[in-house]
């Protein structure tokens, strides 16, 4: 039962990111045929306000209980938000928008639950040594499942419309919580022995990331390895009609491109004989998709910023990977939990600023913002890994 324990768990986790594609797909459908881009756009807002309010009681949470059964919580929370948006279109035109916003509530605080408590489950049943291979490798299968998810999402609605679709894929979600017992069988540590109510539990999670640089630094990391695919998310559209004079088949074709040699980059670092080299050198890679982006910029025709972003996409996909394993790794398991909500809040925080930097700035051109988000990120990774070792040298010439 242990040697299935792993592959199991990697089986449920895309599970669980195929159903992140339904989400992708599924409730925008539906509320743009009840109310158009409007209702989309406050739908998609209120599901993410929702998971930055209630990602620090999610990870609470993960933390104070059996990670198993918050798990069982989470992907019963996330189905019932599925399963929420069947009556749409059938009942009263004012309850509509409600259930919809509902759903993405649901969705949000389903998928953060499990966030936490997969993480403290994957530590349980994964050594600390092997944690960076493991994680890139599960990248690559969750980037598989949210694909797949998305895909047959479309299907399933053309084929069975969205109410059947929204019931199926509840159903699906529910499917696969049988596994998790085969899963934690065998797993130590899957109970966390915290019992503190959430501020106080709040407060001992920050005053740990103070007095744990690696673990404050990780936890950045992963903030940055995100901003730095919000940001390309937030530019690329002007930049290829602006500056490449391209028009929607050369986005789609960027986009598309950046993708397979993304997977194709996980699939390649996820051998474990590749990943054990890996091993602290997340900053560099980090560093080096942030300066993909200032290369990029600087793109003179289509041919090579099809070539840059292809690169680009290898690297940030790498970085993300990378980060989140590089987490995992130095985190403790019972803080685990509440550093995944930190990092959820920090990632918000990023991308905040970064959305809002049409409006700050709104005559710099995308090309120019571009370049100065790349050396923005190169600078913060260079600081961030400056302060690391200076704050961990006094720590390792302390006597034992």
């Amino acid at each position: 039962m242990k040697d299935l324990a792993r592959p199991l768990f990697i089986a449920f986790s895309s599970a669980s990111f195929f159903i992140v594609g339904v989400g992708i797909v599924l409730p925008a459908w539906v509320a743009f045929h009840i109310g158009g881009s409007g209702l989309v756009g406050l739908v998609l807002l209120s599901s993410s306000v929702a998971g930055l309010l209630l990602t620090p009681v999610a990870g609470h949470l993960a933390d104070r209980h059996d990670r198993a059964q918050v798990t069982v919580a989470g992907q019963t929370i996330r189905a019932l938000g599925l399963a929420v948006l069947a009556p749409v279109g059938f009942v009263a035109e004012s309850l509509s928008p409600v259930l919809l916003i509902a759903s993405g509530v649901l969705g949000a605080f389903g998928f953060a639950l499990l966030s936490g408590s997969l993480s403290g489950i994957l530590q349980a049943i994964v050594p600390e040594a092997q944690r960076m291979g493991f994680a890139l490798r599960l990248a690559l299968f969750n980037q598989l499942g949210i694909a797949i998810g998305t895909g047959a999402t479309g299907l399933a609605i053309d084929r069975l419309g969205s109410p059947t679709s929204a019931l199926m894929f509840a159903a699906i979600a529910l499917a696969c919580l049988p596994v998790l017992k085969l899963i934690t069988a065998k797993a130590r540590d899957v109970r966390s022995p915290q019992r503190l109510s959430l501020l106080p539990a709040s407060r001992q999670a920050l005053g740990y990331l103070l007095i744990s640089p690696p673990a404050l630094s990780a936890a950045v990391t992963v903030g940055l390895a995100f901003a730095v695919i919000q940001i390309t998310n937030l530019l690329l559209p002007g930049f290829v009609i602006r500056s490449l004079g391209g028009d929607s088949g050369l986005f789609g074709l960027l986009e598309m491109a950046a993708a397979i040699t993304g997977t194709v980059a996980l699939a390649l670092v996820g051998f474990t004989s590749i990943a054990k080299h890996l091993q602290g050198l997340t900053p560099a890679i980090l560093a080096a998709a942030g300066a993909s982006l200032f290369l990029f910029s600087l793109a003179p025709n289509r041919a090579a910023a099809i070539v840059l972003y292809c690169v680009a996409g290898m690297l940030w996909n790498v970085s993300r990977a990378a980060a989140n394993g590089h987490l995992l790794t130095v985190v403790d398991s019972g803080m685990i939990g509440r550093v995944q909500a930190f990092t959820t809040l920090l990632t918000g925080g990023f991308g905040l600023a970064i959305y809002l930097l049409p409006t700050i700035v709104p005559g710099a051109a995308e090309a120019t913002l571009y370049m100065a988000c790349g050396v923005v990120i190169v600078v913060c990774v260079g600081g961030l890994f400056l302060w690391t070792k200076a704050q961990d040298r006094p720590r390792r010439s302390r006597p034992a």
